[in-house]
C-alpha cells in the first residue's frame, strides 16, 4: 500500500514541473505585451476615451460619457481612473447621473482573449442623489442632474443596477425630497451590486447625520430570471436601521425626542413587494407640546416603549396585513399586546382587531382628528378594552361598518354629560347610524359634580341607537335598565345633537324599590343645583324610607338644566313608605309616613297620605313639605297632627318655638287628643325660621301642677308663632264650673310679656282645691278673673322684672262666707278680693292679699318652684297695711269684733290619708311666730267668750298663748307637733261655759268632724261654771288612738255630784263610730239637772245613780237618741214631784215627754198636788236600731205601783207598750211623780188618776196598751179574765 502511495506522489511531482514550464512559456509573451502596453499605451489613454466609454457603457448597460482617463498600477493590477463620468438614459439619451470619478479595474486576460477592454469591478464615486416623489406618487431618482434633466423612476434605476451585475457606487449624499418640499440628506450613500450563486445582490448603506440617527442598510436579493423580460424578477429584501432620532426627521408628528428602530424584510416580484414582515421599535418618544398631540403625548409619557411586528402579503385579489403590537411602560412591563388584521380585495377593505385598548387607539388617532373631536376626547379621556372589533369599508371610505365588543369602557364626565366606568357591551357603527348594546355590571357613573360621589350601578342593560339625519344626530334608547342596592329603574328617551344649536334631551323613566337614608342622600342629591345650605338641610331631613315606585321626565337642553326659564322640563314623582323626615332640629321627626314626592325643575314637594305618618306618638293628618327653588332653599312645612295632648305640649315646649317663647311655658299635664295645624318656613341661609300654627283643644283635661288647677273639657284654638302665642275664648271647665281662657303676647315698647287670662263664675276654693270643711263656711260662686303675666324676650333677661306675675281678683258677689266679721258676708254682698303673686329672687314668691277694706296680708314663700314653704309674712285684720317682717315666721295682728271657732273639718270619704295634711299643718303652725289679737266675742260651738285678749309667743317648740276674758283666764300651750307626751295643754284658772239652747231642739255640731284630726289634749279648769252654775273642778284628757281618739278621762267633781266618763271616737270599716261609758252620782237629781240647764224639772230630792253605755255611728258630737245603741240603768231614790211642766220631757229626753204632754188633754189638776212623793224609780232601757226597749221600768209611790214594758220608737216617734197599774189601797196616788219617768210613766199616772176617780179601791189590777204616735197617743184598757170590773175606755178627753 505504501509503494502505491509513493508512486502516485512521484507522478504528481512530474506533472507539476511540466505545468510550471508551460505557464512560463505562455506568460513570457504576455509579459512582453504588457510591458509594451504600459510603455506605449498608458500615456495615451485619453486618446482612447471614446472606445473606453463605449466599452464601459456596454458594461454598465447605459451610454457613458468620460471627461478624462488615466491609469493606476496596483502591483500587477491595472486600474483606470475616469473623471467627470456621466450616464445617459438609453431610451431618451438624456443625462440622468453625473459622477466625479469612476475607478475601473481592467481584466487583462479577458481583454487579451476578447481583444477588447474587459472590465472587472466598476466603482462610481462623487455623486449626489435625490430621491423624490413625482406628481403621480411614484418615486424617482435624480443623480447630480440639472433640473432640466429628467429623473429616472426608482424601479428603472433598480433594474439598471441589477443589469450591471457588478458595480459600486459611492455617493456624497442622498437627498430624499417630499412633495411638500421637505428634504432629508443622507451622508455617504453606498450601492453595491454583486453576482451571487442564486442571482444578484444589491446592497445599500448610508450614514445619517448625527441628528437623524446612525446607519441605514438595504439588501436586495434577485434570483436569476430570463433576461429577455427586463421587468421580470423576483427576490428578497431586507431594510434595517439601528437607530433613528425622531426629533430630526420631518415626520407628521412633531417628535421632540426618542428613537425608532426599523427592520423590514420580505419578497418581491416584478419589482413590487409581494410579502413583508418587519419590526418597528419605539423608544422614549416625546412629542412637542401642540394641541393636536396632547392626548398622544400623554400616552407616550405613560408608554414610552412600543414595538410593532407586522406581516404583509399579497393574495389573489388583494393583500393582507397582520400586526401585533406591544406597548410597554419603560420598566420591562408589557401593558398590552393588541393584534390587527387588514384584508384588501378589490374595492373592499376588512379589518379585525383583538385585545386593543380604547385609550391606545384614540391616542394615535387623535392627531389626525379635527379640533372638536380632539376636544371631546381630551375632556372625556375614554378608556377600556376592545376585545375584538371589525371594520369593513369600500374604497374611498365613504361607507364603512364597524362592530366591536366593549369591555370596561369608561370616560370622564364632560360638558354636562356624565362619565362612566366598567361599561361592557357591543357596538355597531356606520357613517349614518350605530347602536351600543350594554350588559354591564359594577358600573360607575360620574355626574361631573351633579352628585357628590359617583353613582354605582350593579347592573346596566339596554341599547342606545343613533342615526344621522339632515339636521344632525339622533340618539335614542327603547330602555335602559339599572339596578343597585338602593334602586331599580328603567329609562328610555332620545337625545338630539343638531349641527346648529344646542343638544335636546327627552328622557323618561320608571324606578322602584329605592332606599332612602343619609347615605342615599349623600349619593343621589344633585348638589350642583342646590346650594350648600340646602344640601345640608336635605342631608339632615332625609333619614330613612323606601320608594315604592316613581316616574321621571327630563326634557330640554341639558346645558339649561334645571330650566330656570322654562326652557325644558324636569319632573320626577315617586311614592314613599316608612319615610322618616327630620325637617328641622328641635322639632319631632316625621316617621312611619307614606306619601308622594315631586320634583319639578327646581321645585320640590312632599305630601303625605292623610292618616299616615307620626310625629313621635302623634298621628299626622296630612303634611306637605315644599321648596320652591332648590337654588335658594326655603323649606315650607305645613300639616296637621293629632295626638295625645301631653305629648304634643311637651314637643311644643322642646321646639324652637317654645325656646323662642322663653322656655317659660307652663308645666301642663294634658289628657285626651289634640290637633296641631303647623306651618314652618325654614330658610337655609342666615334668615330666621318662621313658625306658626294652631293647637286644637278637643275636650281635653289640663292640669297646672304648680297652681294645683285642673281644667276639664277644654275646647278652642291656641295659635302660636315664633314670636307670638294667642288663644281667644277657649272654653273649659274648672272643677265643674265653666271658664273662659285667653292667651296673648304683649309686645310693647316698654315690656314684652305672655299674658294668660281666666274668667268664670267659680267657687273661691276652686283655686286652692276643696279643703275639708271649707264648704261649711264658704258657699256660692262669683265671677273670678285670673291673669298670669310671664316676661319674654329682653324682659326675661332683665333683673328688674319678676319671672311672672299672677293676679286673682273677684268682687265675691254670689259667694256666701259664713265667718265672723270681717270675713263673713252674704251672697248678695260685694267684698273685693285681690291676690298678687310675684317671684322674688330665684326661689321666693311674694304674695300680696287684699280682702274687702280691712284685711291685708303680705307673705313670702320660698322653695319655688319645687316645694313651697312659708318663710315670713304678716296678716293684719282691721290693723292697717301688712308689711313683710324682717324675721322668719308668720305674725298676726287682729282686732275682731267677733269670731266663731268651729270643729275642725273632716274628710268623710277618707279613712287613712291625713298624715300628709297633718305634717303640712304642723309645718305651717310651726311658722306662726306671734299673735296680737283682740276679739270682742269668741264663739266656740254654742258658747261665747267675750272681750278676749290673746297674746301668743313662740317658746320651746310651740306657742304659748295667754288668754284673758270675762269667761276664762289662763294659759294655752300649743306644741308645733302635739304628741301624747306633749299634748295641747289648757291650764285655766277659770272657765265659764254658757250654753243658749232652744227648749225644743237638741244641740248638734255645725260641721262634721274627723277624730283623726283631733290632737292630744289635756284641759283643766280649777273653777268650771256652766251657765253661771259652779260645777266644781273639770279635767278632760283626750289622746289619739289608731283611727281616732280616746276620751281617756273626764271628771267633773263637786261636793254634791260626781260625773265620770270615758270613750272612743274612731274610724272603722263602716265609717266613724263613737262609744261612751259614763256614770253619775247625784245627791239631788233635781239640782243636778238644773245645774246642767234643765230648769223647773219638778223634782226635788232623789239621790240618783245612773250608768250609761252607748255607741253610735258617726261623729261623736252628732249624738242623738235615735242613732244610739246601748243601755241605760238608773235608780232614783225617794223624792217629790212638784208642779209638772211640759218641758220636763227634756230631763229624760229618751221619752220625748214634751210631745206626749202636749197631746194628752186629760184633766189631772185634781190629783197632781204639789209635793207628791214617790218612793223610787228604777229600770233599764236597751237602745237598738232607733228603738228603746224596757221590761222592768217601775215607779213605786205610796198610792200605786206602775210597771211599764214595751217599745218606744225613737226614730218613728211612736209607742207600743203595756202598762200595769196596781193600786195601794188606802193610800194616796201622787201620779204626777210618774211623769218624771217619761211617756210610759205619764200614761200610768193617767190610768191611776181615772181609777181613783171611779173607785180605784174596788179594783185589784188594771192593764192598758199605749200605741200611736208621740203627737197622738192612744191609751186603751185591756180586758182581764178576772171578774174585776173594767173601767171606762179612755181616749183623749172622752
Amino acid at each position: 500500500m505504501s509503494q502505491g502511495f509513493w508512486h502516485a506522489a512521484g507522478t504528481t511531482r512530474r506533472t507539476l514541473r511540466w505545468a510550471r514550464r508551460l505557464i512560463l512559456a505562455l506568460l513570457l509573451p504576455l509579459l512582453l505585451l504588457l510591458a509594451f502596453g504600459q510603455w506605449w499605451l498608458l500615456p495615451r489613454l485619453n486618446d482612447y476615451r471614446g472606445p473606453l466609454a463605449d466599452a464601459l457603457g456596454e458594461a454598465l448597460r447605459t451610454p457613458v460619457r468620460i471627461g478624462s482617463v488615466d491609469a493606476v498600477r496596483d502591483g500587477w493590477r491595472l486600474r483606470l481612473r475616469l473623471r467627470d463620468v456621466g450616464l445617459r438614459d438609453p431610451d431618451s439619451s438624456i443625462a440622468w447621473a453625473s459622477f466625479a470619478q469612476a475607478t475601473v479595474s481592467l481584466n487583462l486576460w479577458r481583454s487579451l482573449r476578447e481583444w477588447r477592454p474587459a472590465f472587472g469591478q466598476v466603482r462610481l464615486e462623487g455623486v449626489s442623489l435625490t430621491l423624490e416623489q413625482g406628481p403621480d406618487g411614484a418615486l424617482r431618482l435624480r443623480a447630480n442632474a440639472d433640473s432640466e434633466n429628467a429623473t429616472s423612476p426608482l424601479e428603472k434605476a433598480a433594474r439598471w443596477l441589477f443589469a450591471v451585475r457588478r458595480l459600486d457606487i459611492i455617493g456624497e449624499r442622498l437627498t430624499v425630497r417630499r412633495l411638500d418640499g421637505g428634504a432629508i440628506s443622507i451622508l455617504r450613500p453606498y450601492f453595491q451590486v454583486r453576482d451571487t450563486a442564486e442571482g444578484q445582490r444589491l446592497t445599500f448603506t448610508a450614514e445619517l447625520p448625527s441628528g437623524l440617527g446612525d446607519r441605514l442598510q438595504l439588501n436586495v436579493e434577485r434570483q436569476r430570471v430570463d433576461d429577455a423580460d427586463p421587468k421580470a424578477g423576483r427576490g428578497t429584501f431586507r431594510f434595517e436601521t439601528g437607530r433613528l432620532n425622531l426629533a430630526g426627521w420631518p415626520l407628521p408628528l412633531p417628535f421632540s425626542a426618542g428613537q425608532v428602530g426599523l427592520a423590514v424584510s420580505g419578497d418581491w416580484r416584478d419589482w413590487r413587494p409581494v410579502r413583508l414582515q418587519g419590526q418597528l421599535r419605539l423608544r422614549q418618544a416625546r412629542l412637542k407640546p401642540e394641541p393636536r398631540t396632547t392626548l398622544l403625548a400623554s400616552w407616550l409619557a405613560a408608554m414610552p416603549d412600543s414595538e410593532l411586528n407586522f406581516e404583509w402579503n399579497t393574495q389573489d385579489a388583494g393583500w393582507r396585513l397582520r400586526s401585533q403590537t406591544r406597548f410597554g411602560d419603560g420598566h420591562s412591563q408589557s401593558a398590552a399586546r393588541p393584534r390587527f388584521e387588514l384584508n384588501h380585495a378589490g374595492d373592499h377593505w376588512r379589518g379585525e382587531g383583538h385585545d386593543w385598548r380604547v385609550r391606545d387607539v384614540l391616542a394615535w388617532m387623535s392627531p389626525w382628528l379635527d379640533e372638536s373631536a380632539r376636544s371631546w376626547l381630551t375632556a372625556l379621556d375614554p378608556g377600556g378594552d376592545l376585545p375584538e372589533f371589525t371594520l369593513e369599508t369600500e374604497s374611498g371610505f365613504e361607507t364603512y361598518a364597524v362592530t366591536a365588543r366593549l369591555d370596561n369602557l369608561a370616560w370622564r364626565p364632560a360638558r354636562k354629560l356624565p362619565g362612566f366606568e366598567h361599561l361592557t357591551g357591543s357596538l355597531s357603527l356606520t357613517p349614518t347610524r350605530g347602536q351600543l348594546e350594554l350588559d354591564s355590571r359594577s358600573v360607575q357613573v360620574d355626574t361631573d359634580g351633579l352628585l357628590r360621589v359617583p353613582l354605582h350601578l350593579d347592573h346596566l342593560r339596554g341599547a342606545i341607537a343613533w342615526r344621522r339625519d339632515a339636521d344632525g344626530w339622533q340618539l335614542g334608547s327603547a330602555g335602559l335598565e339599572v339596578a343597585n342596592a338602593d334602586l331599580n329603574g328603567r329609562f328610555w328617551g332620545s337625545l338630539t345633537l343638531p349641527d346648529q344649536g344646542e343638544p335636546e334631551l327627552d328622557l323618561s323613566g320608571r324606578y322602584w324599590d329605592v332606599r332612602l337614608g343619609p347615605e342615599q342622600a349623600r349619593r343621589y342629591l344633585p348638589v350642583a343645583v342646590i346650594p350648600p345650605a340646602g344640601v345640608a338641610w336635605l342631608d339632615q331631613a332625609i333619614v330613612s324610607g323606601r320608594v315604592v315606585s316613581g316616574e321621571l321626565v327630563l326634557r330640554g337642553p341639558p346645558s339649561r338644566f334645571p330650566f330656570d326659564r322654562n326652557e325644558g322640563l324636569f319632573e320626577t314623582r315617586f311614592q314613599v313608605e316608612d319615610a322618616v323626615v327630620d325637617y328641622l332640629p328641635g322639632w319631632s321627626r316625621l316617621e312611619e309616613s307614606r306619601g308622594s314626592v315631586r320634583f319639578h325643575n327646581r321645585e320640590m314637594r312632599i305630601e303625605t297620605v292623610p292618616g299616615t305618618g307620626r310625629l313621635r306618638d302623634a298621628e299626622v293628618g296630612n303634611l306637605t313639605v315644599e321648596i320652591d327653588d332648590l337654588s335658594r332653599v326655603v323649606v315650607r312645612v305645613k300639616g296637621q297632627v293629632k295626638g295625645l295632648g301631653a305629648s304634643l305640649w311637651q314637643r311644643l315646649k322642646e321646639s324652637p318655638v317654645g325656646q323662642d317663647l322663653g322656655g317659660d311655658l307652663p308645666d301642663l299635664r294634658i289628657t285626651g287628643q289634640n290637633t296641631v295645624d303647623l306651618e314652618l318656613t325654614i330658610p337655609t341661609d342666615s334668615r330666621p325660621i318662621r313658625a306658626r300654627g294652631r293647637v286644637g283643644l278637643l275636650d281635653n283635661d289640663v292640669t297646672l301642677p304648680a297652681l294645683a288647677l285642673e281644667f276639664d273639657r277644654l275646647r278652642g284654638m291656641v295659635e302660636f308663632s315664633e314670636g307670638d302665642l294667642k288663644a281667644n275664648d277657649v272654653q273649659a271647665r274648672l272643677r265643674g264650673d265653666a271658664v273662659r281662657i285667653d292667651l296673648d303676647l304683649i309686645d310693647d315698647v316698654d315690656h314684652h310679656e305672655l299674658r294668660g287670662q281666666l274668667q268664670g263664675r267659680l267657687e273661691p276654693q276652686t283655686f286652692t282645691g276643696k279643703p275639708v270643711g271649707v264648704e261649711s263656711f264658704i258657699d256660692g260662686k262669683s265671677l273670678w278673673k285670673a291673669v298670669l303675666m310671664v316676661p319674654t324676650g329682653q324682659d326675661k333677661q332683665s333683673n328688674l322684672k319678676p319671672a311672672f306675675t299672677l293676679s286673682l281678683s273677684s268682687d265675691l258677689r254670689g259667694t256666701a262666707i259664713r265667718l265672723p266679721e270681717p270675713f263673713g258676708k252674704d251672697a248678695d254682698q260685694a267684698h273685693p278680693f285681690a291676690l298678687t303673686v310675684r317671684p322674688r329672687g330665684r326661689d321666693t314668691l311674694e304674695l300680696d292679699l287684699k280682702y274687702d277694706a280691712n284685711v291685708r296680708a303680705m307673705l313670702a314663700l320660698d322653695g319655688y318652684p319645687q316645694q313651697l314653704r312659708l318663710d315670713r309674712g304678716e296678716l293684719r285684720i282691721n290693723a292697717g297695711t301688712a308689711q313683710l317682717p324682717e324675721v322668719s315666721g308668720l305674725f298676726i295682728v287682729a282686732d275682731l269684733p267677733r269670731w266663731r271657732l268651729d270643729w275642725p273639718n273632716a274628710t268623710p270619704d277618707s279613712t287613712n290619708s291625713t298624715a300628709g295634711d297633718e305634717r303640712k299643718t304642723a309645718a305651717w303652725w310651726g311658722l306662726l311666730q306671734g299673735i296680737d289679737a283682740q276679739i270682742g266675742e269668741l264663739t266656740i260651738g254654742d258658747h261665747a267668750v267675750t272681750r278676749l285678749k290673746m297674746g301668743a309667743t313662740r317658746r320651746n317648740g310651740g306657742l304659748q298663748v295667754e288668754l284673758e276674758s270675762n269667761e276664762l283666764a289662763g294659759r294655752l300651750t300649743l306644741p308645733d307637733q302635739p304628741t301624747p307626751t306633749q299634748p295641747i295643754n289648757a291650764a285655766l284658772q277659770r272657765l265659764s261655759w254658757r250654753r243658749e239652747l232652744e227648749k225644743d231642739t237638741v244641740a248638734r255640731p255645725s260641721v262634721a268632724s274627723d277624730p283623726r284630726h283631733l290632737p292630744p289634749l289635756v284641759l283643766t279648769a280649777s273653777e268650771f261654771r256652766l251657765d253661771d252654775k259652779a260645777l266644781g273642778r273639770l279635767r278632760v284628757v283626750v289622746m289619739p288612738m289608731e283611727g281616732g281618739v280616746r276620751l281617756s278621762e273626764m271628771d267633773l267633781n263637786s261636793e254634791w255630784q260626781h260625773f265620770t266618763a270615758s270613750g272612743e271616737w274612731h274610724w272603722t270599716l263602716g265609717g266613724q263610730l263613737a262609744q261612751l261609758r259614763a256614770t253619775l252620782w247625784s245627791q239631788m237629781l233635781g239640782e243636778t239637772l238644773a245645774a246642767f240647764g234643765y230648769r223647773d224639772t219638778g223634782i226635788t230630792g232623789g239621790e240618783t245613780e245612773a250608768e250609761l253605755r252607748a255607741e253610735w255611728a258617726g261623729e261623736s258630737p252628732a249624738f242623738t237618741l235615735e242613732r244610739m245603741d246601748g243601755s241605760l240603768k238608773f235608780h232614783i231614790g225617794s223624792g217629790q214631784l212638784l208642779n209638772i211642766d211640759p218641758g220636763l220631757g227634756r230631763v229624760v229626753g229618751l221619752f220625748s215627754l214634751q210631745n206626749i204632754m202636749r197631746r194628752l188633754s186629760l184633766d189631772f189638776s185634781d190629783l197632781f198636788q204639789p209635793g207628791t212623793s214617790f218612793d223610787q224609780i228604777t229600770g233599764e232601757f236597751v237602745f237598738k236600731h232607733g228603738q228603746a226597749f224596757t221590761d222592768d221600768l217601775t215607779v213605786e209611790a205610796p198610792a200605786a205601783r206602775i210597771d211599764i214594758r214595751g217599745r218606744t220608737g225613737l226614730r218613728d216617734r211612736d209607742y207600743d207598750q203595756q202598762i200595769t197599774v196596781t193600786p195601794n189601797l188606802g193610800g194616796a196616788l201622787p201620779v204626777a211623780g210618774a211623769l218624771a219617768g217619761g211617756p210610759a210613766i205619764g200614761a200610768a199616772v193617767l190610768v191611776a188618776e181615772r181609777l181613783l176617780q171611779k173607785g180605784i179601791e174596788q179594783a185589784t189590777r188594771y192593764r192598758y196598751t199605749l200605741t200611736g204616735s208621740w203627737d197622738d197617743p192612744v191609751l186603751e184598757p185591756l180586758r182581764e179574765p178576772s171578774p174585776a170590773t173594767s173601767p171606762k175606755k179612755l181616749v183623749g178627753d172622752q
